[in-house]
């Protein structure tokens, strides 16, 4: 049996996997707000899933863990993690070892969800394709010629710290004008507060007022029809399709799969998506591209963290 862990900015989610990707049992928490106290949060997880499944701890073999942020697998290590930011140079596998007594490895958290999409999910159908994970940030993953992408320690296509206006919002990386402060479920709360003193008759401003709003329901009032909900989805989609054209253009991908949060709105995103990358992304570049919204999602990144796990504990044998 295998671990796998998915730690985003708002959720951390987890299953208990059998080799062949059978999904034995699942979970997700809050992500809390102290390195120590998500280490409690991971040990309390696993009692979690082996004693829905009914397995001992025993018969754990190993965890993969998808962190977000930037990271240093060999070391074990997250760099940075604009979205955890209880991390900064934090030993992840060397901390999590000693609380859960698991193997542990890590990987970057969009990396794990692409992992899984491409072990159970539809990226299994193409050589070539991307996936962009859009919630609290935006993060993603290349496969290229049938061959997983990292980079030189395993943090490569951090998309959403790609500059797109390079004097723009400052950024908790440290940066100006990255994708996410522009094009992301954090981007999009944003524009609804900044904007609603401008729509009188908004649906919106009682869950501003209550502390309600979130972007799912930004979206369901954009498709009933509010103006300033429709307004803030066709701006994120906007600096999506914008962020895309550039990696259309690098990578030539025959597809592109959207998942995270935010992708539940990609009935509404997706025609401007591709609207933005037509106009932007070079001919013979933006032909033929398939845009898939990512389903039943919230269990891809954690069991591509577990497939990781697996991968790993086999190579070191």
């Amino acid at each position: 049996m295998f671990i796998g862990i998915d730690i985003g900015g708002t959720n951390i989610k987890g299953v208990l996997t059998e080799k062949s990707g059978k999904i034995l049992s699942f979970k997700s928490i809050p992500t809390e707000d102290k390195a120590e106290n998500i280490e409690k949060s991971i040990y309390g997880i696993i009692e979690t899933l082996a004693t829905s499944a009914s397995v001992s701890k025993i018969d754990i073999k190993a965890m993969g863990v998808g962190a977000a942020g930037s990271i240093d697998r060999k070391k074990g290590t997250v760099i940075l993690s604009p979205n955890v930011k209880a991390w900064n140079n934090y030993p992840l596998v060397k901390r999590f070892e000693k609380v859960t007594g698991l193997r542990v490895f890590l990987e970057n958290d969009a990396t794990a969800a692409l992992v899984g999409t491409w072990w159970q999910g539809p990226g299994k159908k193409y050589r070539n394709w991307l996936l962009l994970t859009l919630g609290t940030g935006i993060g993603g993953g290349v496969v290229i010629d049938n061959n997983l992408y990292t980079g030189r320690s395993g943090s490569s296509m951090e998309i959403g710290h790609m500059t797109i206006s390079y004097d723009g919002k400052e950024c908790s990386c440290g940066n100006r004008g990255c994708l996410e402060r522009y094009a992301s479920a954090t981007a999009l709360m944003e524009y609804v507060k900044e904007h609603a003193k401008k729509h009188k008759d908004t649906t919106l401003k009682q869950h501003l007022k209550d502390d309600t709003l979130t972007a799912e329901i930004v979206y369901e009032q954009a498709l009933g029809g509010d103006d300033l909900a429709k307004n803030a989805i066709n701006e994120i989609a906007t600096f999506l399709g914008i962020g895309m054209a550039n990696l259309v253009n690098i990578f030539n991908p025959e597809a592109v799969i959207l998942g995270g949060g935010l992708s539940g709105a990609c009935k509404l995103l997706i025609p401007r998506i591709k609207k933005v990358v037509n106009e932007r992304a070079l001919p013979g570049m933006k032909e033929n591209i398939e845009y898939i919204a990512l389903r039943d999602q919230e269990k891809f990144a954690p069991l591509g963290a577990a497939k990781l796990a697996i991968n790993s504990l086999n190579a070191n044998l």
